[in-house]
């Protein structure tokens, strides 16, 4: 019985489930498949390859053995062959070339004007640019015109390691002294040399895996970066979001500050000795709610709270962060205003970088110190009501991402400040029942219920 029949994969193409279907997205789906080498394979004759979405073929679970399956296998690998075989090739007009100067801002410090706390990491240079990748990559060094290398486009580690992957830019070894490669700005014009992509006698190509070795390393280590963030940043650039590493924070601004020396005076010591907000006196001993007639929830809640509340801070006592739980990236979300890496929004996301090789499980300390080191940002005050109330919890006060790479593999957790205390859900009762009566009378304090009316008013029965 030909029971490979309804099982050929060679019988139709793969079918990308619909976005608006009940299952998963499209995108999910898509993610859980193989690679089908073969629609790959058959691009390479079209024009605008780069430009195409790469479909997933069908994967087959259980080998049974028959030649339809075996002749499948076989064309998948031919398939494979050729793609790992084919040549990528760029156009001269759109060849751009960056030069690798790992040293050039430790011995060559700009002026006093440049604010880049990120100077120093910025270690490869783009001879000319062109492009919309600039929008949020690299960075322009300011300063005095007659300094080599000011005016120029300059891009950290792992930006340069995005660009090299994705086939923008090449990177070279320099052979010549900069100023031969990269002459002056002149009319606020950077200069431009001769040197085409086959004078090898002032520089030598690198291969991806030669700047893999040179743009990849340590944690802190000047001038590269750790391949768990590198491999967040890749992830998140081609979901379509804009990137830009976080500055350290200042060591300073992790000290516990002093006690305060400023005076106070005797209007301001009067003021605090007068009880503007009376709390509930709790008692030694007895009942926790006192005995009594109670038309409101608010004071039988306040009398049972006995434990103190977390209230968030706006400007709490930092604490000292800890690696890998720091905040390392900004991420913005690729749609809505144009973006600015000169003068960005607010973050969309802080998310902090952390590796399961060489990290455990965060304590409570370190999340609580992770947190305070991001700004305050309350939730949307257009987010009242009891049908907002998870979305305020969720948000909280304060929110992190912590990014964890795990092999490769990117998972995302979110870590917040909710303030559970400030969300009193008696509240919604007492607005509820509101209308009820008076303050005194109670249900008998508003108008009656009409009971007695019209008796007698109707006919009577005849004798």
């Amino acid at each position: 019985m030909p029971f490979d029949d309804d099982d050929n994969p060679a019988s139709g193409a793969a079918q990308v489930p619909a976005v608006n279907a009940g299952g998963p997205s499209a995108e999910e789906a898509l993610e859980d498949g193989i690679h089908d080498h073969k629609l790959f394979a058959s691009m390479f004759s079209k024009k605008g390859v780069s430009g195409k979405v790469i479909r997933k073929g069908e994967k087959d679970f259980e080998s049974h053995g028959t030649r339809a399956q075996e002749n499948t296998l076989e064309a998948s690998r031919i398939a494979l062959e050729e793609v790992l075989n084919y040549t990528r090739v760029h156009r001269l007009e759109s060849w751009l070339r960056a030069w690798y100067f790992p040293d050039w801002w430790t011995t060559h410090s700009p002026d006093s004007k440049n604010d880049d706390p990120l100077l120093q990491d910025r270690v490869v240079v783009m001879e000319h640019e062109r492009g919309n990748w600039m929008r949020d990559i690299g960075r322009a060094v300011s300063g005095s015109k007659d300094q080599l290398g000011v005016g120029r486009l300059w891009l950290l580690p792992e930006e340069a390691l995005y660009l090299i992957e994705r086939g923008t830019v090449d990177i070279w070894w320099p052979d010549k002294e900069f100023e031969e490669l990269l002459p002056k700005v002149t009319d606020g014009v950077p200069g431009r040399n001769s040197f085409g992509p086959d004078d090898y006698d002032v520089g030598l190509p690198l291969s991806v895996e030669a700047a893999y070795c040179f743009l990849i390393g340590y944690e802190g280590e000047r001038g590269k970066t750790t391949l768990a963030k590198f491999q967040v940043y890749t992830h998140l650039k081609r979901a379509g979001f804009h990137v830009m590493r976080a500055p350290s924070i200042d060591p300073s601004l992790s000290q516990e500050p002093g006690p305060s020396t400023s005076s106070t005076s005797l209007w301001e010591w009067l003021f605090t000795m007068v009880p503007w907000q009376r709390h509930p006196q709790h008692r030694p001993f007895g009942p926790l709610v006192s005995p009594g007639l109670y038309r409101a929830y608010r004071p039988i809640y306040q009398q049972l709270a006995l434990l103190p509340r977390h209230r968030p801070l706006a400007t709490p006592i930092p604490h000292h962060v800890q690696e890998p739980f720091r905040v390392h990236f900004h991420v913005w979300r690729g749609t809505g205003a144009p973006f600015s890496k000169k003068n960005p929004p607010p973050p969309d996301f802080r998310i902090a970088v952390c590796d399961t090789a060489d990290s455990m499980v965060p304590t409570l300390e370190q999340i609580e110190a992770l947190l305070e080191s991001t700004p305050f940002d309350p939730p949307n005050p257009a987010w009242q009501g009891p049908g907002r109330l998870y979305q305020r919890l969720k948000h909280g006060y304060r929110n992190v991402l912590i990014a964890v790479v795990d092999s490769g593999l990117v998972n995302f957790m979110r870590f917040g400040e909710a303030a559970f205390g400030e969300e009193p859900l008696f509240e919604r009762f007492d607005n509820r029942n509101g209308g009820r009566g008076g303050k005194k009378g109670g249900r008998g304090g508003g108008r009656g219920r009409g009971r007695g009316r019209g008796r007698g008013r109707g006919r009577g029965r005849g004798g």
